[in-house]
């Protein structure tokens, strides 16, 4: 959060050092052969005129809040979009990780179904049975299906 702050400062210090330097003084004078010369250090033997930088144009202070208003608004929105961003960006890892596990599990699923032809299986009542051929066949094509549907 300091951070932020701290560019706005540098900027600021930058901004200052360049006004600063555009504002400097300009001296005038001519020399003995009438050529007229610009400067910003004086001769010392001659006679100089200062020439005076003039003011810098007004700003309405109005115009300025606006502006100033505006800008801080487009930063909010600039950070909230970020923000954005980075959820999404995490919402994708997670999900990318979620489905090469599901991936990984049809996988292996697919290989004991096809490794074991005498595998068993819970029934909804809790106990051991060996499944059919017909159903080991159907379980291969749900998992080939799975496959299909999380591995790329």
């Amino acid at each position: 959060m300091f951070i932020p702050y701290l560019r706005q400062y540098c900027l600021f210090l930058v901004l200052l050092t360049c006004a600063t330097n555009v504002s400097a003084n300009v001296y005038k004078w001519v020399d003995e052969d009438g050529e007229t010369h610009y400067s910003q250090i004086p001769p010392k033997e001659q006679q100089v005129e200062l020439i005076k930088a003039p003011p810098p144009p007004a700003i309405d202070p109005n115009k300025a809040q606006q502006q100033l208003d505006q800008l801080i608004e487009q930063q909010s929105a600039d950070r909230k979009a970020q923000d954005e961003q980075r959820k999404q960006a995490v919402r994708s890892a997670e999900q990318e990780n979620i489905r090469q596990q599901n991936c990984q599990t049809a996988k292996r699923n697919l290989q004991q179904y096809q490794d074991n032809p005498g595998r068993r299986s819970i029934d909804e009542d809790g106990n051991v049975v060996h499944l059919k051929e017909e159903d080991r066949q159907q379980k291969i094509k749900q998992q080939q299906q799975s496959i299909k549907e999380f591995c790329p």
